[in-house]
């Protein structure tokens, strides 16, 4: 008897097939980010954009930009580990956040 395949599976391969890993962990990233950083930091810091493995983040003033820039390798290390890849190796702050 013919048994169709789980459609887990299939997603799966399809991803693997497209190689859409990389895009679907860029997406997390913005999606999860008060899950990541918390929401002390997300109420002040958004990730803006993701280029080269490097993070663009806007806070609501220059006083979380300095703060998050010395934090910036723990946060580098939630987002990594939270993703499972290594998809930043560099923040770059600016309080510009609207």
């Amino acid at each position: 008897m013919f048994k169709p395949d789980n459609i887990a599976n299939v997603l799966e391969t399809y991803i693997q097939d497209k190689d859409l890993a990389k895009k679907i962990n860029h997406h997390k990233l913005f999606n999860c980010w008060t899950v990541i950083v918390g929401s002390d930091i997300s109420q002040h810091a958004r990730p803006k954009m993701l280029r080269n493995k490097v993070l663009y983040i806007s806070t609501s003033n220059p006083i979380w930009s300095t703060e998050l820039g010395m934090m910036s390798q723990e946060i580098i290390g939630k987002i990594n580990t939270y993703l499972n890849d290594e998809v930043v190796k560099e923040l770059r702050i600016k309080p510009d956040l609207k």
